[in-house]
């Protein structure tokens, strides 16, 4: 150890940084930040939405479309943070994508135009958010082998910890100050305090990152046609994330239609993803009990049954009640389904069945969040745009049972062929004939 302090210059009292087990956990941890961060800027404009309707008059719809072009661009940009993530090392993705974030939260405190900040929304989900999101979720797999898990529920747990919080920290500086200033202050303090943490963030050495055993990735089991598990998947992902997306979108204008106080309304949207990031680490043990696709199933399910009761529910216990619920289930949505794609597909097409899963679910996103808005400005009210999250939650529900009736069948069908050819083979030896070997 001492030749290595003295080689990089760390003193003894801080050379315990230098040991890969520290290290990897202060990655976590500057992750979880970033994902956080990330997730503030994702769903600002939740926040922002009543005030630029309140000054401009635009309807809600058009609001939310920014949403929407941020998830495509997500969406688009992180098909293209993963092909260079595994080219380059991870640090100036990141830094760009940060800075990216800062200095377009401080473009929209000067922007008077929807169009444009419809555009600036979806520059940062291309260049921004996605190369935010893409590499903070994969430099877990690349640190950890043992206890990734724990890793990345704490990181995925930054996500929902940022959704929550947005309201709390932002709506008060939009009273005080207005929007434009806390656009602004926003800005800023992503640009001192947080792109500099980016600088935390590296690739391993070979000698510290977890050894990957190119026999253990031959003799790993093949698994269903990735050309049919991914479509299937894909169209669950989309269905799913069209209805979270309302509440998400949504959540805390209806709060503030409903007269709830701005306290309440951010209280209740962090008390939705405290219980998330608890239910991203429960369903994740029910993956390794019950399998990952019933566990999706089970997530789907109690995300849908509480959607839509955000409208009808008038007491404020109450709807701190649902949103527990609510929240556990939107939490275990989406760690179920990066697990249910894990397990459907051969390893060497894990990443593009990933990339292409994520592609429809930001989609799904984005479309959910102009959703909600378009059937508010149609009807006056947020009953329909709920009870369409929860619509789109029953063909999830279908889709998935779907897709279990096809690998039940197709597990069926590969082990009759595999007795016929088996029993083909017996019959052939016996007749004196040496068939060909089974595959």
């Amino acid at each position: 150890m001492s030749l290595l302090v003295s080689a990089v210059g760390v003193p003894p009292p801080f050379a315990w940084l230098l040991r890969p087990w520290p290290r990897q956990w202060l990655v976590v941890a500057a992750a979880a930040v970033g994902m956080l961060a990330s997730f503030v800027v994702n769903t600002s404009i939740a926040v922002f939405l009543k005030p630029f309707e309140a000054e401009f008059g635009w309807l809600r719809a058009d609001i939310a479309i920014a949403y929407t072009l941020m998830s495509a661009g997500a969406a688009l940009g992180g098909l293209i943070v993963g092909w260079l993530f595994d080219r380059i090392d991870v640090r100036p993705i990141v830094v760009f994508g940060m800075t990216v974030c800062g200095c377009g939260l401080i473009v929209l405190s000067f922007s008077t135009d929807l169009f444009m900040i419809q555009c600036i929304y979806l520059a940062i989900g291309i260049f921004g958010f996605a190369c935010l999101y893409t590499p903070l979720i994969a430099i877990v797999g690349v640190w950890f082998e043992r206890r990734r898990g724990l890793a990345m529920g704490i990181v995925t747990a930054g996500g929902t910890l940022g959704q929550g919080i947005s309201p709390l920290a932002v709506q008060p500086m939009i009273e005080a100050f207005g929007w434009r200033h806390a656009y602004l202050v926003l800005g800023i303090v992503y640009l001192i305090v947080l792109v500099p943490l980016m600088l935390l963030f590296t690739k391993p050495l070979a000698t510290e990152g977890p050894a990957k055993s190119a026999a253990a990735d031959a003799a790993a089991s093949p698994g269903p046609s990735p050309w049919v598990s991914v479509p299937w998947l894909g169209v669950a992902a989309l269905f799913c994330c069209v209805s979270m997306a309302i509440p998400v979108i949504h959540l805390v204008p209806l709060l503030a239609d409903k007269g709830l106080p701005t306290a309440a309304a951010g209280g209740l949207m962090l008390t939705t993803m405290l219980s998330a990031s608890v239910g991203r680490v429960c369903f994740g043990m029910f993956c390794d009990r019950i399998g990952p696709l019933r566990s999706y199933a089970l997530a789907v399910f109690v995300q849908t049954i509480t959607v839509h009761w955000f409208v009808e529910l008038p007491s404020l216990p109450a709807l701190y009640a649902l949103a527990v619920v609510f929240g556990f289930g939107y939490g275990g949505v989406m760690t179920t389904l990066t697990l249910s794609v894990r397990a459907a597909v051969p390893v060497r097409y894990a990443g593009i069945s990933m990339a292409v899963v994520g592609l429809l679910a930001w989609l799904g996103m984005g479309l959910g969040g102009y959703q909600g808005g378009y059937c508010f400005d149609l009807t006056g009210n947020y009953r329909l745009s709920f009870a369409s999250a929860a619509l789109a939650g029953v063909a999830n529900l279908l889709v998935i049972a779907g897709f279990a009736a096809h690998l039940r069948w197709n597990g069926r069908l590969t082990r009759l062929v595999h007795d016929l050819r088996r029993a083909t083979a017996d019959a052939l030896r016996r007749g004196g004939v040496r068939p060909a070997p089974l595959r």
